[in-house]
């Protein structure tokens, strides 16, 4: 009799829940707005920006494919089935359902019928109405991708555009539109991140076209906000991934360019804000003009047509003079570089990124205290890329993780990734640059990095202090770029060559073992992988320099081979406190005195 009146309470709890729902869902659905409201031109002016909306090269061969029944939604393959099937997943894949629901591919459709297409506007007309007719009430949809945040802001500027194709009994598609307004409307549905600015995009479109002032002036007031938290103070975007901030720079001009269209404008904070984020992504750029794979993201190249500096960067000729080497930026890592092309071609100076600072959401990777190098036109010590988005997959969860980044971990201690990691030593100037990294977000453990930059020699120094509270395996991870051979020069050195370069990095202070292992697709380890686009795994080589102790130091200094003929010794140590390196090179003898709060260069005197 108990389980009997559970089982009744409990549907009944349920019941009211839905009811609860229905009743709250209404606020979406009920509006006195007709299609006498729609703004065709606005519409019109709007199908103008962006690669999923304007019309493209690939606009007729697209419509001919949906003609034959089979979408397209890069980078996954071709599907050829039921495109009005609402719960369909034919790749099992998150980010497939995503684009399925933004309707971002029907578009095709809607440049044909604007052209006098009958077929293309009834087919366009046709989708959309089955989609609402099956995802409107909110809770009866078929998929969760159906009103997630930035599908949902996405499909309004798609549905938006259609307005054209209206006729005066369409009611229907005013319901649609109007459903798409008030939830974007709810300031409880926008999140942060650029998912928000696609929502609040889709909110700007949608008002626009119903001619609705409130959900426009909404819009751009939420923008210009948004903007402030999308780059900070110093330029750089709050989602941890170089490709993201790209990404949303180009999201955010575009979104600009929306608003100018129809009379307005962002605020001028808010524009000064992206001026410096655009200026920001020239100093991330490598000087082969490809991104560092720091986050999730590809090998793709930097984009034009977004800052004047970074157009010269992409051009690879540098016009701009007096620019700094070396940037620190608090909320996400510190960049150094050798030169901008003054002496030498841009592609062949050195670049140097550090990662640090608090826990990034939403595209960062479990990376603090991570070196990236570049030098002699090429990167050498890099990261574990970027495969997917996909959850629970082993290959997206391996680049996310530790165990794929350039850095020090404690295979027996648990970690904290939500942690903060600051930079708490920011030094520099013409002679050197310098950055200090704490981590003590180990279980009980602290890792003190400090990365040093010799622009006159091109050589680096990695200073790492472990302090553990028994003996324990302490792992200096490297991750070696593919192509890359790594062999044992000698008890205490590597070298790492490629078909026309090598470069030798030297362990001074503790030594450790070394456990070098070449990643191999084929195995069911993930070890030595670097993931260089979307699903595309390559083979790199892993580097582990383990040491066995409570307290471990480790001096790692990495040179070009053959640049200066660089000759490096080891004068004064006192152990976890300090030390003191004389480095030899064509331009003469140099000494290298590093300290607990300090480093100092100084040249010889003949």
């Amino acid at each position: 009799m108990r389980s009997l009146v559970k089982r009744f309470y409990g549907s009944f709890k349920e019941a009211n829940r839905t009811r609860q729902r229905r009743d709250s869902e209404q606020i979406y659905t009920e509006h006195n707005f007709t299609v006498s409201d729609l703004n065709f031109a606005a519409a019109e002016r709007q199908a103008s920006i962006g690669k999923h909306y304007a019309r493209h090269a690939q606009t007729e061969d697209q419509l001919r494919a949906l003609k034959q029944g089979t979408i397209t939604l890069p980078p996954h393959g071709p599907w050829t089935g039921d495109y009005t099937d609402w719960a369909a997943d034919p790749f099992n894949d998150r980010n497939w359902r995503f684009q399925f629901h933004t309707l971002r591919w029907i578009n095709p459709f809607l440049w044909a019928a604007l052209d006098g297409d009958e077929e293309s506007r009834n087919e366009w007309k046709r989708i959309v109405y089955s989609w609402a007719d099956t995802n409107i009430p909110i809770h009866e949809a078929k998929d969760k991708y159906a009103w997630m945040d930035m599908t949902d802001g996405n499909r309004a500027i798609q549905i938006s555009l259609g307005a054209p194709l209206m006729e005066s009994g369409d009611q229907w598609y005013i319901d649609c539109l109007v459903t798409h307004r008030n939830w974007l409307m709810d300031d409880a549905r926008i999140v942060p991140g650029n998912h928000g600015l696609h929502q609040n995009l889709g909110l700007f479109v949608v008002s626009s076209v119903l001619s609705d002032d409130t959900g426009v002036s909404r819009a751009i007031d939420r923008l210009g906000t948004q903007v402030l938290n999308a780059f900070d103070s110093e330029g750089l975007n709050e989602e941890g991934s170089v490709a993201y901030h790209q990404y949303n720079l180009v999201w955010w001009l575009q979104a600009r360019e929306r608003v100018q269209l129809e009379g307005y404008d962002l605020p001028g904070e808010a524009l000064a804000r992206l001026n410096k984020a655009g200026e920001t992504m020239a100093h991330l750029i490598l000087p082969d003009k490809t991104m560092p794979q720091i986050g999730d993201g590809g090998r793709g190249k930097g984009r034009s047509g977004i800052h004047p500096l970074l157009d010269q960067v992409v051009r690879g000729e540098v016009e701009a003079t007096n620019l700094p080497l070396f940037r620190h930026f608090p909320n996400g890592l510190t960049v150094s570089r050798s030169g901008w092309g003054e002496k030498r071609p841009l592609k062949d100076e050195s670049h140097t990124i550090v990662r640090h600072g608090p826990d990034l959401q939403r595209h960062s990777h479990n990376d603090r205290g991570s070196l990236h190098i570049y030098t002699l036109g090429r990167r050498w010590i890099t990261d574990g890329g970027f495969h997917s988005y996909q959850q629970r997959n082993l290959d997206r969860e391996y680049t996310k993780s530790r165990s794929a980044h350039s850095l020090v971990n404690l295979p027996e201690q648990t970690y904290d990734e939500t942690g903060d990691v600051p930079a708490v030593l920011v030094q520099h100037d013409e002679h050197l640059h310098v950055i200090e990294i704490l981590d003590k977000n180990f279980e009980s453990a602290r890792w003190l990095r400090r990365v040093i930059y010799l622009p006159a020699t091109n050589c680096w120094v990695i200073w790492d202090r472990v302090y553990t509270d028994k003996p324990q395996k302490i792992c200096q991870q490297w991750l070696i770029d593919i192509g890359i051979e790594v062999s044992r020069n000698d008890p205490t050195s590597l070298q790492l060559a490629d078909k026309a370069q090598q470069i030798v990095m030297q362990w001074f202070g503790d030594q450790p073992e070394f456990d070098v292992v070449r990643g191999n697709r084929k195995r069911e380890s993930r070890r030595g992988l670097i993931g260089i686009r979307w699903k595309n795994m390559r083979d790199g080589t892993s580097v582990h320099a383990n040491f066995a102790t409570d307290k471990a130091e480790s001096i790692v200094v990495i040179s070009p081979v053959h640049e200066h003929n660089i000759d490096v010794s080891l004068k004064k140590r006192s152990k976890m406190k300090s030390f003191k390196l004389a480095i030899t090179s064509s331009q003469g003898v140099s000494h290298l005195s590093v300290g607990p709060s300090r480093t100092h260069l100084k040249k010889q005197q003949d």
